[in-house]
């Protein structure tokens, strides 16, 4: 499971509902702000289709407006396309001048064992998600601190699971589809690689204020 904790900026409303990873949602466009346009992180807002709070909140929800959200991130093999982010809280009430942006990627591994170093000062690492019914892998990249260099060199191998601890990264040059993406860690860490499971289903939308939680999604 990807998780994000972000100030997210409405951008569209679609007026119909669509048909995702087995459920039915209501659906929005809208960016992780940024300070130009080439590096926002676009998204495409999920919230479950269902009378309550929640889908009150989202589809009151006006153009331009900012407002918290957490849920999950579900990644497409078309990097040209905008993360999906299922909501499972949002809280419009803000300052609109509040930015967040933090993300816990829980199914990420190792994609490379070659550590680049960019022009400003960053290291990067190829990595890979996938989700668990899933063989499509969406590569990404992992950006961290030179401070880090030392707990990278001896973590990294190529298919070894990771745990990422940052933010979403997006970059756009004019005239490509597809954005450079990266999660700039502030932490990471990793570990053994387990079975996978479906003992402990995840649920959404339990937050206070919420009738019940949603159904978990099949993706």
């Amino acid at each position: 499971m990807n998780f994000i904790a972000a100030t997210v900026e409405l951008r569209t409303h679609s007026t119909d509902s669509v048909s995702a990873y087995g459920l039915d949602y209501r659906v929005a466009d809208a960016v992780v702000p940024a300070s130009s346009g080439s590096n926002e992180v676009r998204l495409r807002l999920l919230c479950y289709n269902r009378e309550g709070a929640k889908l009150s909140a989202f589809t009151n929800w006006k153009e331009g407006k900012r407002a918290l959200i957490t849920g999950n991130v579900v990644f497409s093999d078309d990097a040209s396309q905008p993360l999906d982010l299922i909501v499972s809280t949002i809280e419009p009430n803000i300052p609109q001048d509040m930015y967040c942006n933090q993300v816990v990627l829980g199914n990420a591994f190792f994609g490379s064992d070659e550590i680049k170093e960019r022009k400003n000062g960053q290291l990067a690492v190829k990595i890979g998600t996938t989700l668990d019914n899933s063989d499509v892998t969406t590569w990404l990249f992992l950006e961290t601190h030179e401070s880090r260099k030392s707990k990278l060199n001896d973590r990294i191998r190529k298919g070894r699971p990771i745990c990422v601890q940052g933010y979403f990264r997006e970059y756009r040059k004019e005239g490509d589809t597809s954005p450079y993406r990266a999660i700039v860690a502030s932490d990471f860490s990793t570990r053994k690689e387990q079975p996978r499971t479906n003992k402990n289903p995840q649920t959404n939308g339990s937050a206070a204020g919420y009738a019940e939680p949603d159904p978990t999604p099949d993706y």
